[in-house]
């Protein structure tokens, strides 16, 4: 298992998530100090959009996929979450993206 990067704050215990990846390539977010983990994507680049969830208190991650506008990641996509057409964060960086052209926007 190898350690690539912080990317935020334990929703848990407030200390540092780190993302890993296995040697089969799975790759999933995980505080060293009370063990909380999520699932992420096994493909596509992760970028830290520095904002967290108001629900679920975990960062916001940008996931690029070649040829395929970027999607949101808390522990799972965002635009799962019923309430993704009236969050607040993700408005802000669709806005963003659009106002930059960035990621496919």
């Amino acid at each position: 298992m190898k350690k690539i990067e912080e990317i935020g704050e334990c929703p848990n215990c407030d200390c540092s998530l780190y993302i890993y990846k296995t040697s089969n390539y799975k790759r999933f977010a995980k505080c060293e100090i009370c063990g909380y983990s999520y699932p992420l994507p096994k493909s596509g680049v992760i970028s830290n959009s520095a904002m967290f969830c108001p629900q679920k208190r975990v960062p916001i991650l940008i996931v690029e996929k070649k040829d395929q506008k970027a999607y949101f990641w808390t522990d799972c996509p965002c635009f799962t979450c019923i309430k993704a057409d009236k969050c607040e964060q993700i408005n802000e960086l669709i806005a963003e993206f659009e106002e930059l052209k960035v990621y496919g926007y």
